[in-house]
């Protein structure tokens, strides 16, 4: 069973406009991204809507025989709309969703995914979680999960999820995908939900799909707003 990397990323950002190629320390966000997943040794493909950021990664990944750069035009209303338009020109079996806005991301984290899918092929579309502490609780840029059990994702919000809590279960932003999830997703009615609280994975809720979570110890910076890129700017030996 084959795994690879997908970052989806597009130019337009409306918390942070240009984001994937602002820099940090020299280097793009983008680039950071993919030089991260680069070292997992996992097949790694750029999925762009702009010219420009696709010309600025092959040129900065010339020498990464792994990864390919994929310039695609056609809508996308998220990175998962922008990974299915194009899966089926892919090879593999499962998809590991990295995102663009997350420069530190460590290659353990990533591989730690892969193993999990390989590990559980039952499980159609999987995203780790963490303990959140509660400063974190009211933030709308960090996304709340509430888990079954059984580790099933029951909803994501970015509102305080469930109420009153101690700590919470932070969702990480990256994905893992069974080929058959993106290939049907087209086919997927739009979730009120999803439009609502702005978090594309409620559509596979809405749509009876579920999402199992595994916990994880690994820390996942993303950079959302302004005041993200200034911390990423200034804490960055912190942050790799």
């Amino acid at each position: 069973m084959k795994n690879a990397l997908v970052i989806p990323v597009r130019l337009d950002s409306a918390r942070l406009p240009y984001k994937a190629l602002r820099t940090i320390k020299g280097i793009s966000i983008v680039q950071r991204v993919v030089n991260q997943c680069v070292k997992t040794g996992l097949k790694t493909y750029v999925i762009t809507d702009s010219q420009h950021i696709a010309e600025t990664v092959s040129f900065n990944s010339k020498t990464h025989n792994n990864v390919y750069v994929i310039h695609d035009q056609r809508n996308a209303d998220s990175g998962t709309h922008r990974i299915a338009n194009m899966v089926k020109g892919l090879s593999e079996d499962n998809f590991i969703n990295v995102q663009g806005d997350q420069p530190f991301i460590s290659p353990e984290a990533i591989l730690e995914m892969s193993y999990f899918m390989t590990n559980n092929p039952d499980c159609d579309v999987v995203t780790p979680v963490s303990k959140h502490h509660p400063e974190k609780y009211n933030d709308p840029s960090k996304c709340k999960v509430v888990r079954s059990l059984s580790g099933r994702a029951v909803y994501f919000s970015r509102n305080p999820i469930p109420y009153n809590a101690n700590d919470f279960w932070g969702h990480l932003g990256i994905y893992g995908y069974k080929r058959k999830v993106l290939e049907n997703y087209h086919k997927l009615k739009i979730s009120p939900l999803e439009e609502v609280e702005r978090l594309e994975q409620l559509r596979f809720i809405d749509n009876d799909i579920p999402i199992h979570t595994y916990e994880t110890k690994h820390s996942i910076f993303s950079v959302d707003t302004l005041s993200d890129f200034k911390y990423a700017t200034d804490h960055c030996g912190e942050l790799i």
